[in-house]
């Protein structure tokens, strides 16, 4: 297994010795005039983590030719040093990351994941700045996370980035609600829009209400590109051994990337900019329903079933297949250059970053947690019911005072016109090395 290149860590040590420098400035950038006042005390915790992600191909990806203009099957590694720390009503959370992939060069990046203010103005509450907002009861699918719009399951991802945002805030013993602005500046965000629609500028209101052992969520939200979008969730504990949790949203438009339709002629099958028309769409409908049981012991074992309407359907799955193998059975064809069928089918792999690819989705997860809280294990079954794929995900962990070790390895398969059987990658797999100071 080929990893990438030593050089990935060379100007580490200068991030490392500049790191608190840079808080500091940012921190006062941040503070503006309040910092010229008597300064609260900087209370800052700082996080080293390592992480290795070897990736395997599938040999027989219909993508083929197109892989090696993509980052599938890339051995990666990348370092994250993470200060997480306040300075008065100022919160902050950034990384300074040095990242290397299998064939491309080291990089290094500043990101502050989160940068907000909270303060009191006429007796209420408010927030501004940069903030993670996600929001669900759900564990692999969070129909009310309308904000943050977290991808879920991802193996070793990188701290969530926030999103620019002004919240007025008001909590009770027993209930809160908040009124979000977000992305305030940003354009709308339409179907013709280039940007995510976590990036769109939208209103939203967020409500929770705790009554006996279970809580109620709500969430409203309106945007330009997908109108209004209304949903409820829940959280139940009816015996301390179990867990009931579930969430519905109705969303008043939305859209996807889809593969050409059937009978697409050799012209647009070599389009790169057309492989993966946007569709747009009327009413949609996500819902999710799960359960946990948790013994003494420490074993626990979780189930969810869900339905995503925003998420690609198994005719669509088959064509992005079909797409695919006909563009390579031009190949030779006189007048027809194999970087055109490489770069078509590279473009099409863009349809696997659209999030949740399963649409009638089930999660099953059995786990245990060792009492004293070291030892910890994990595995995952997934499968897309729809169109049948699936795909297992074996994890393991073991925390000691300030540092902890986790590795884990997924297998994707199923049928072959799948969304996880057509996934250009057959395993993945991390190891994360974190020490905490």
């Amino acid at each position: 297994m080929k990893l990438p290149s030593r050089t990935l860590f060379a100007g580490d040590s200068a991030a490392r010795a500049g790191k608190r420098r840079l808080f500091a400035l940012l921190l006062a950038a941040i503070a503006g005039p309040a910092a010229a006042q008597e300064a609260p005390a900087i209370d800052i915790a700082w996080t080293t983590r390592a992480i290795a992600e070897p990736r395997s191909l599938r040999d027989d990806s219909v993508f083929g030719a197109g892989l090696p203009l993509t980052g599938f099957g890339r051995d990666r590694a990348r370092i994250e040093q993470e200060a997480r720390g306040k300075f008065g009503p100022l919160s902050l959370l950034a990384t300074v990351t040095a990242s290397g992939q299998e064939g491309a060069k080291p990089d290094s990046k500043f990101v502050a994941h989160e940068a907000y203010a909270d303060f009191t103005l006429g007796g209420e509450r408010f927030s501004v700045g940069r903030k993670v907002l996600s929001g669900d009861v759900g564990y692999a699918f969070r129909p009310l996370d309308v904000l943050q719009r977290e991808s879920r399951l991802q193996l070793a991802p990188p701290p969530l980035t926030g999103i620019p945002m002004i919240a007025w805030d008001n909590f009770g013993a027993d209930s809160a609600w908040s009124l979000i602005l977000a992305n305030p500046g940003h354009g709308p965000g339409n179907a013709g829009s280039t940007a995510a629609a976590r990036d769109d500028a939208s209103l939203a209101l967020r409500l929770f209400r705790r009554i006996a052992s279970a809580d109620f969520h709500g969430v409203a939200r309106s945007s330009a590109r997908n109108g209004l979008e209304l949903g409820a969730g829940f959280a139940a504990v009816p015996d301390e051994a179990v867990e009931l949790h579930g969430s519905v949203l109705v969303q008043q438009r939305g859209e996807r990337r889809v593969p050409l339709a059937a009978g697409a002629g050799a012209a647009q099958l070599l389009d790169a900019g057309r492989a993966l028309p946007l569709e747009s769409h009327g009413r949609v409908t996500k819902a999710l329903l799960g359960a946990t049981w948790t013994a003494e012991s420490g074993v626990s074992a979780m189930g969810e079933l869900w339905w995503d309407g925003s998420a690609n359907t198994a005719d669509e799955w088959r064509r992005l297949r079909a797409n695919a193998v006909a563009r390579n059975a031009l190949r030779g064809v006189p007048g027809v250059p194999d970087a055109a069928i490489a770069g078509a089918n590279a473009a099409s792999t863009r349809i696997f970053e659209q999030g949740n690819l399963a649409r009638r989705g089930l999660l099953t997860r059995l786990a245990w947690t060792e009492p004293a809280g070291k030892w910890s294990a994990a595995a995952d079954w997934m499968a897309s019911l729809d169109d049948g794929g699936r795909n297992l995900t074996l994890t393991a962990g073991y925390a000691a005072d300030k540092w902890r070790l986790d590795a884990g390895v997924r297998v994707y398969g199923g049928k072959v016109d799948s969304a996880f059987g057509l996934l250009p990658e057959r395993r993945a797999a991390f190891v994360t090395l974190s020490l905490s100071y």
